[in-house]
């Protein structure tokens, strides 16, 4: 059976906060950049709808996720020096250990039971993805067996994967297979690469016959720390989010053909919602926008999205 369901979410750790503590975060995140005079028009009323529209997205996606019933999840995602460093940056990677935990400890959390995500990873799918990848697809996919933090949380898996398992699927009941693209350190994937992997991916599934979901972790437009940090290129997130809506992902391999300030960061996790366009619009899918909000004290456009097969 082809992958059936595509979902796309970003990430931010605003997302994992109560509204009254993202100003804290905002101010900690943008301290040595100027930032754009809209920010002002950002009112606690206005961040408390912002929160409310992210809750509500989250939600449309994991009842699109529980309607599925999906037997198998492949999580899309990035690393930020949690599991390799700069020592080494693979810029496609599949874990293939037979279980992948972590503590999600965004907000400044201490890792505790009660934060504590255990994945079970589809060992014998991951392994056949890295064969079919490289021996059919031609595509170089590095392998890894272990994890090592490199965090001083101790976070063990990368937030990329940390944070949207438990926000989609609450019971953790779904093997996943975890699929690292690097979304962060340059030199990294080209948009037609990421776009090309989807639809590789959805050709090696395409006679299994579990019902498979995909999802992208990461994005839309941002910089955190760096400097854009707090501006949001809202031109380029809803250019973006259209030609996946109108099922043109196909537009969007024309990203990061060439160096940009608006590029560089975070806004390189869209690679993981081109990844998911590019197996979805295999079988003729177009993606649903649920929301988008494009919020300078969550320093990041933030967007939401689905494909059904």
């Amino acid at each position: 059976m082809p992958i059936g369901l595509g979902l796309a979410t970003s990430h931010a750790p605003t997302m994992m906060l109560p509204p009254d503590r993202w100003k804290a975060l905002y101010n900690r995140m943008t301290q040595h950049t100027p930032q754009p005079p809209e920010v002002e028009a950002e009112t606690e009323e206005v961040v408390q709808s912002y929160a409310e529209r992210i809750q509500n997205a989250l939600g449309e996606l994991r009842d699109r996720l529980a309607k599925f019933q999906a037997d198998l999840l492949i999580i899309v995602g990035g690393d930020q020096q949690e599991m390799f460093d700069r020592s080494n940056v693979p810029n496609l990677m599949l874990f293939v250990g037979d279980n992948a935990w972590g503590y999600n400890t965004g907000g400044g959390a201490t890792p505790s039971e009660t934060n504590l995500v255990r994945l079970t990873v589809d060992r014998e799918t991951s392994e056949r993805l890295v064969r079919g990848l490289v021996c059919e697809q031609g595509f170089d996919v590095a392998v890894s067996r272990v994890q090592h933090a490199l965090t001083p949380t101790e976070r063990k898996l990368p937030h990329a994967f940390l944070r949207p398992a438990p926000w989609l699927m609450p019971r953790l009941d779904v093997p996943v297979v975890l699929l690292y693209e690097n979304t962060y350190d340059p030199p990294s994937l080209s948009a037609q690469r990421c776009y090309d992997l989807g639809d590789a991916i959805a050709e090696l599934l395409e006679d299994d016959p579990r019902r498979i979901a995909v999802v992208g972790s990461g994005g839309l437009s941002h910089d955190p720390q760096g400097p854009r940090s707090g501006w949001v290129d809202k031109g380029l997130d809803r250019w973006f989010l259209d030609r996946l809506a109108a099922g043109d992902g196909r537009a969007t391999t024309a990203m990061f053909k060439f160096d940009s300030m608006t590029m560089r960061g975070g806004t390189g996790e869209m690679r993981a919602w081109i990844t998911v366009a590019g197996a979805m619009e295999r079988r003729g899918a177009n993606a649903v926008v649920v929301d988008y909000v494009p919020s300078h004290h969550a320093v990041t456009g933030l967007g939401w999205a689905y494909w059904e097969g």
